[in-house]
């Protein structure tokens, strides 16, 4: 009975790595979509566009961050969360 809550110990704490892991890198975010998400949201508010021409100073650049994504302009940036939210 001990062997077997050891393996099953082990099993838990493996899948939960995995999981872990998965949370950090979040592969199942799309940069451009993440991009055009954040252009359309926050674009006219930070300054990335022109308020009076329209016209673009400056595009977002999506980078790679832990448990989601560093969304950055030069006026300021964002973090974007795994599950999707612009904080």
């Amino acid at each position: 009975m001990d062997v077997n809550m050891k393996k099953n110990a082990k099993i838990a704490l493996i899948m939960a790595l995995v999981i872990m892991l998965l949370l950090i890198w979040a592969p199942w975010m799309d940069n451009q979509a993440i991009h055009d998400r954040v252009f359309k949201e926050k674009a006219r508010i930070d300054g990335t566009i022109d308020k009076q021409t329209g016209e673009l100073i400056c595009d977002y650049t999506v980078m790679w961050f832990p448990f989601g994504r560093w969304v950055v302009s030069c006026e300021g940036g964002y973090f974007v969360t795994f599950w999707g939210k612009i904080l």
